[in-house]
């Protein structure tokens, strides 16, 4: 078979395909009802996909949040360990005993020190 021939055939199938006088077409169209639908559906996820992102950012502002008060605990525990170190220093037996001789003019007298069981 020929190009020409193949033409043909296939001009002839189109012709007895094509719908005759008095025949009705039916076209497949999209239904208002199916319309609905498909803007229902895009409105949902439309929906969706925005709590989605809500979420997303609320939990990021958690995160920076949690993120700040750890830096604020740690900066807290620095200083908290430093004001010990400082209150030990300052609660050494060595500096009350010079503190009470220098600033308060007091002597210490072991022969007086009486050690409770």
């Amino acid at each position: 078979m020929n190009q020409s021939q193949a033409y043909k055939v296939q001009r002839q199938e189109h012709l007895e395909q094509a719908p005759r006088e008095g025949q009705v077409v039916i076209t497949r169209r999209v239904t208002k009802g199916e319309k609905t639908l498909w803007i229902v559906a895009g409105v949902v996820i439309f929906l969706l996909s925005l709590c989605i992102v809500a979420n997303q950012a609320n939990l990021y502002m958690a995160s920076q949040d949690v993120t700040s008060l750890q830096s604020k605990i740690d900066d807290q525990s620095k200083v908290t360990q430093q004001l010990k170190a400082e209150s030990d220093r300052l609660s050494s037996p060595d500096r009350i005993v010079r503190f009470a001789e220098k600033e308060l003019g007091l002597k210490l007298d072991i022969e007086n020190i009486k050690v409770l069981p």
